[in-house]
């Protein structure tokens, strides 16, 4: 921009933009327009809620506030839906108002209709006979996802929900009920095949209230919901008991009988008892069942054996007869007193019994086989007092110790192996210390059999939990085969089979086959063979499927490696890498390992990723601070230059802007602080400059009043022809010397307009004066428009002529093609155009310029 062109910078007319405005629209028009934009809102505002009033108004008020302000009164659907269909492409602002609150009561409709239908879905679960839990799930989810509901929807809910509640806690408390009296008819079971001793008819009596209370039960309004195998279950444990009832009976009588026989047996006499015939009425009694035989067989062989016992030494005795009796006497001497040596006690009795029998006076014995004889059963007497002293000490402690069993709260197996040893050890005391006397010997043997009856009752369970894990297994392996079938996945589209419901469902009955407990050694090994072939049906196609996942989890960990971090989408890409890797893994969930495994690199490169970017980040933030010292000592230096002489400032300006362009960014936290203080001190310098540059145009302007005043003072001369000598004209050429320059232009103008005035002065030239004259009108006119296209007033007395002048500048400007005269161009024309110009044409001129000087040219 050169000087001229600062000099006669100026803004924009207003007088000019008014003058355009009153041309288009005149004053009268634009105060209607705005009195009938004011009756408008007035009447939008009165309408009170009249909707139809307010939808009539809309549809032919041509005010747009008018409109808006009226359609804040319609609410109604219809006036909604009637307001919006007409004015859609009209007015934006009201037809977005009206969808809005259409949209609103449509969606207020909507979750009306979707509460309408979770109340009655909830009434008609209340009639439901059969309620399903799912059933009210279902319901609380759908009414969850309805919304806000006007509160008597809710409360109408809330009440009918209370009695589906009801009823669920009602369902709840049956089965429980019906669950205990299955139990307690398993525990009358178990009770009654652990204790032979119970009387039938007192089961019988228990087993018909358990039936009396599960009709109860079945008879309650919730009892179509109860779980059919618990019925099921209940009902046929207590036919199968109740058909096994008679056998009980037969089977506690069997018990008594031989109860009564073998305890009559054990307290006659020995020597009245014969072997033969214990053994046919023992045959005569009622047969025990195989679980019973325990009880007295081991007692009826004892009593066989004391019987046999007793009568074998006779035997031995008459079989003796037949031999030579003295060296027969001889043998059973030598073996007595051996056994006495080796303290076996019971051989050495039987030796004695034997060489009792032997007639001793047909072997006229000699005085020492005589001596050697009462030594050996002097001793024998003497072993056998203490060894039945002995014995009975050690019974009395098996007893105590078969007795204190059942208290001692331990291991059943450690139960069953302590009562057996005790039994074999009263045994060995029978061998060792004789028969023990028969009150004891039941005391002994009620103890033990109390002692293991919860060994039997163990095994017994124990045996029925081993049926029923194998039935468990059964069933599993059916459940395996029939999900094989109906998930698909043999299939050859992968597809459309659930892979994650496969996986779920493979590792949930593996573990559940795991926890299947003990099976019969030559079930387990078949069941185990059927269950691995049924899910190998599964497992299989779900290990290919793993596999092809495994590779499509590679190619995500390659592509998340192979991100380049200086990338800007790389974070993006990263993500969208994460969430599909999300996705596939809840679509299809590896084994743990792997899924580990290939998890721990797949974030390593994704670490990877972030950790180079943030590296980067850091050498951005330091290279952020090094921009910011940058910047910084850019504003310091233009800080200090406020003092500077104005090209010195205009230089620094030049070199600030170069520096500030070339200079990266800086720290966020410091941009806003460091453009502030750039942007001040730039403003502060430039403030400076162009104070300075309207003091320099203000002295120009001065220099051109100055100017055009000479001009006009030798103008006038001329036209009053006064003459003026060699010293005037000199002293006006030299003030003409001294006042500033002006743009080139106007100096050019108005030296020769002041040279040509010296000139004509010097030589008084009539035709220069008749020229002053002449453009006079021209300079009036040209001073007229001057003040037009300034917005000055001119005088009262021109005014007519004023008027005139603005419809010929107007139709000038509006015609295509032609340039508009600026004032720049009339001042130009003025400077340079001789005239004579009398005092209130000099105020006028005077004015015009100080208009250019105040920046309003």
């Amino acid at each position: 921009m050169n000087m001229f062109e600062f000099l006669f910078k100026r803004s924009v007319n207003p007088a000019s933009v008014e003058l355009k405005e009153g041309v288009k629209q005149g004053p009268d028009q634009c105060a209607t327009l705005a009195l009938d934009r004011q009756s408008a809102l007035t009447q939008a505002g009165d309408l009170g809620g009249n909707e139809a009033a307010a939808a009539d108004f809309i549809l032919q008020c041509q005010f747009a506030e008018a409109r808006l302000k009226a359609a804040h009164h319609i609410h109604s659907k219809p006036g909604l839906e009637r307001v919006a269909q007409a004015i859609r492409n009209t007015d934006r602002r009201v037809a977005r108002l009206m969808q809005q609150r259409l949209d609103a009561i449509l969606q207020q409709e909507a979750r009306e209709q979707k509460a309408g239908k979770c109340i009655k879905e909830a009434q008609r679960l209340v009639e439901e006979r059969q309620l399903m839990l799912n059933q009210v799930a279902d319901l609380d989810r759908a009414w969850q996802s309805v919304g806000d509901v006007p509160a008597s929807a809710r409360e109408l809910f809330d009440s009918t929900r209370s009695l589906l509640r009801e009823r669920l806690e009602a369902q709840t408390a049956l089965q429980r009920a019906v669950i205990d009296v299955r139990g307690r008819l398993q525990h009358l079971i178990q009770v009654s095949d652990a204790s032979q001793l119970v009387p039938p008819a007192q089961i019988a009596q228990t087993l018909d209230s358990l039936e009396q209370e599960l009709n109860q039960y079945c008879a309650a309004p919730e009892a179509p919901s109860l779980p059919r195998h618990l019925i099921t279950e209940f009902e046929e444990q207590h036919r199968s008991f109740r058909q096994t009832l008679a056998s009980m009976e037969k089977r506690h009588a069997a018990i008594l009988a031989h109860e009564e026989a073998i305890a009559g047996w054990e307290a006659a006499p020995v020597d009245t008892l014969e072997q033969d015939d214990l053994k046919r009425a023992w045959r005569a009694l009622p047969v025990l069942h195989e679980a019973d035989a325990h009880l007295f067989k081991p007692r009826f062989d004892a009593l066989i054996d004391r019987i046999g016992t007793s009568r074998k030494p006779k035997e031995t005795a008459l079989q003796g007869a037949s031999r030579d009796i003295r060296q027969h006497f001889t043998e059973i001497l030598d073996g007595m007193e051996k056994a006495l040596d080796n303290g076996a006690l019971h051989i050495a009795a039987e030796q004695d019994k034997i060489l009792r029998a032997i007639d001793l006076m047909s072997v006229r014995l000699s005085p020492a086989q005589s001596a050697q004889l009462a030594k050996a059963r002097n001793e024998l007497s003497r072993l056998q007092s203490w060894a039945k002293w002995g014995g009975n000490i050690s019974r009395e402690e098996l007893l105590k110790a078969a007795e204190d069993l059942p208290d001692q709260a331990l291991a059943i197996s450690e139960l069953a192996k302590k009562t057996g040893s005790l039994r074999e050890r009263w045994k060995s005391l029978d061998a060792s210390a004789g028969p023990a006397g028969r009150d004891l010997w039941r005391r002994f043997d009620a103890a033990c059999t109390l002692a293991y009856a919860p060994v039997a009752v163990h095994f017994k369970q124990m045996g029925d939990e081993r049926r029923q894990n194998l039935e468990k297994a059964r069933s599993m392996i059916a459940e395996v085969r029939e999900f094989a079938a109906a998930s698909n996945c043999a299939n050859a589209d992968a597809a459309i089979a659930d892979w994650k419901a496969i996986a779920g469902y493979c590792a949930r009955m593996t573990q559940l086959w795991k926890r299947l407990g003990p099976i019969d050694r030559k079930e387990k090994k078949s069941a185990d063979a059927e269950f691995a072939a049924a899910l190998r049906a599964l497992s299989e196609p779900l290990a290919a499927q793993q596999q092809a996942e495994i590779r499509r989890r590679e190619k995500l960990i390659s592509d998340a490696a192979g991100l380049n971090p200086a990338d800007r989408g790389s974070i993006e890409t990263l993500r969208t890498l994460q969430e599909r890797w999300q996705e596939q893994a809840k679509s299809l969930p590896l084994e743990r390992n792997d899924e580990q495994a290939l998890w721990q690199r797949f974030r390593a490169a994704c670490d990877a990723v972030f950790a180079s970017r943030k590296e980067a980040a850091q050498a951005a933030d330091a290279d952020r601070q090094q921009h910011l010292q940058t910047k910084e000592k850019i504003c310091a230096e233009l800080e200090a230059a406020a003092g500077a002489s104005d090209d010195a400032i205009l230089k620094v300006l030049r070199d600030a802007r170069d520096a500030w362009n070339k200079t990266g960014p800086v720290p966020h936290a410091s941009e806003r602080r460091i453009d502030a203080r750039y942007e001040a001190a730039i403003k502060a310098l430039q403030t400076r400059l162009e104070q300075a540059r309207r003091s320099a145009a203000a002295a120009r302007f001065d220099a051109l009043r100055d100017r055009m005043a000479l001009c006009h003072q030798v103008e006038n001369k001329i036209a009053g022809s006064k003459m003026m000598d060699e010293s005037g004209l000199l002293e006006l050429q030299a003030g003409w010397q001294t006042l500033p320059s002006l743009s080139a232009e106007f100096e050019r103008a108005l030296n020769a307009r002041f040279d040509a005035a010296i000139t004509a002065l010097k030589t008084s030239d009539s035709r220069y004066a008749a020229l002053l004259e002449q453009n006079r009108s021209i300079l009036a006119h040209a001073l007229l428009r001057l003040e037009i296209s300034m917005g000055i007033d001119s005088p009262p007395e021109l005014s007519r002529e004023r008027l005139q002048l603005q419809v010929e500048v107007l139709q000038s400007s509006l015609k295509a093609g032609r340039e508009a005269v600026t004032a720049d161009a009339v001042l130009l024309k003025l400077c340079g155009l001789p005239a004579l110009a009398d005092e209130r044409i000099g105020k006028r001129f005077d004015e015009i310029i100080a208009r250019f000087k105040n920046g309003e040219g």
